[in-house]
């Protein structure tokens, strides 16, 4: 399984996207005026494209329904494809995709196979391919106006033709700051200009091992882990950006619990100031409980308190002398229990 782009808004350079982790092309046949700059396919890009070894893939479309105007058309967009291949160093035997590059109708599907029908004319039959939805391809195939398939997300319901070669995904990446789609290759010829040219530069099972590599790295079919959530477009995170999300938010963390630890540290200190104020006030409340004489009359007021105590003492006995005013003998012979 290989990894794939195709762009229409600019041209990255191949090191750019070496460096992405892709290693095919499918490149327009056709200029895309000023609103798509980058559209048409040149031969210097070409050149530096196979100087990074990224595979090279044909296709045509000049606007999105062209393939309506039938077998005709097909005949002079096969002729001019096949032109602009040779002027980049392509291949004739190899195919060129056209572009059906909009929700196709069975009724549609007429033009849109006598198109591939007159295509045929210059191109061979065996070098047509088709790109769109799950039916229009699906009905091309099946017609037998197409040998090639390269299938859409976009306008397939979910569906899968499995004789597919290409499979484009909904998953973008700006690649060298140019706004690509993600493909995936499903076949070993999958219509590269360099197939049966490419010198491998490891071994099946190295190759193996680095796509597994990849595909733990950035996702199945690169487009990042649902597991690990997705960024602000939406798009789910790779192991990379998942990582790095985890090492943010470590940051954030450790930010908060410095904050709280001056927080703790403040409180900490408010404490020790109440633990002192309440002292403060337990020893003034001692004193006014344990109040005592100003100097000099303190020097009395110990013996004072005793001479009080003895006067209490003296009166309660008062009542019980004989002879006292007020005193008859014989209330005291009453209280001695005397009639």
């Amino acid at each position: 399984m290989r990894f794939g782009l195709d762009y229409a808004g600019g041209r990255p350079g191949g090191a750019a996207i070496r460096a992405a982790g892709f290693d095919f092309v499918v490149r327009y046949l056709t200029p895309g005026g000023p609103s798509l700059p980058g559209k048409l396919l040149t031969p210097a890009e070409a050149d530096d494209l196979r100087a990074h070894r990224i595979s090279i893939v044909s296709n045509w479309e000049t606007t999105a329904a062209r393939m309506l105007d039938g077998y005709n058309a097909g005949i002079v967009d096969a002729r001019a494809g096949l032109a602009q291949v040779l002027r980049c160093g392509g291949r004739p035997d190899r195919p060129i995709y056209f572009s059906a590059d909009f929700d196709a109708t069975p009724q549609d599907q007429v033009p849109i196979n006598a198109y591939l029908d007159g295509a045929a004319t210059v191109l061979g039959a065996a070098n047509v391919g088709i790109y769109g939805g799950y039916w229009s391809v699906s009905r091309a195939l099946d017609a037998g106006s197409a040998a090639w398939a390269w299938q859409t997300d976009a306008w397939s319901g979910g569906n899968v033709e499995t004789r597919r070669n290409i499979h484009q995904t909904l998953r973008q990446i700006r690649v060298d700051g140019v706004l690509c789609d993600v493909n995936v290759a499903e076949t070993a010829d999958f219509g590269q200009w360099d197939f049966g040219q490419e010198e491998p530069d490891m071994t099946p099972e190295q190759d193996a091992v680095l796509r597994d590599i990849q595909t733990q790295l950035r996702g199945p079919g690169l487009a990042g882990w649902p597991q690990l959530g997705t960024d602000a477009d939406g798009r789910h995170l790779t192991l990379v950006d998942g990582l790095a999300a985890a090492l943010r938010r470590i940051d954030a963390l450790e930010g908060d619990t410095e904050a709280l630890r001056a927080q703790i540290g403040e409180l900490r200190t408010e404490i020790s100031e109440l633990e002192a104020t309440t002292a403060d006030l337990i020893e003034q409340v001692r004193q006014l409980e344990g109040h005592r004489w100003p100097w000099p009359l303190s020097l009395i007021e110990g013996p004072a308190e005793l001479i009080g105590a003895q006067l209490a003492r003296l009166e309660s006995l008062l009542p019980d002398l004989p002879g006292l005013p007020g005193h008859s003998d014989a209330d005291s012979e009453s209280r001695n229990g005397k009639p």
